[in-house]
């Protein structure tokens, strides 16, 4: 999924409990959030390299603040 006037892409992940994780976080603080998967590495249940990608999108009215908070919980 490229950038989208609506959506832009926060962070790419590779650990999907860190994902829904990182939705959550966002999703508390009201912010819309997308997450899209690799069709592959579903399917073969891999999360390694680009088959294991999953990407955090969030409104580009809220690109800032997601960006601080997911800054925030890798910080920690």
């Amino acid at each position: 999924m490229a950038n989208t006037p609506n959506f832009v892409k926060i962070v790419t992940l590779h650990d999907p409990a860190q994902a829904e994780v990182l939705r959550g976080l966002l999703e508390a603080q009201g912010m819309q959030v997308l997450l899209t998967k690799e069709a592959a590495g579903q399917v073969y249940g891999t999360f390694v390299g680009s088959m294991g990608e999953i990407e955090l999108y969030v409104s580009a009215a809220d690109e800032g603040a997601a960006q601080a908070l997911v800054d925030e919980f890798f910080a920690e």
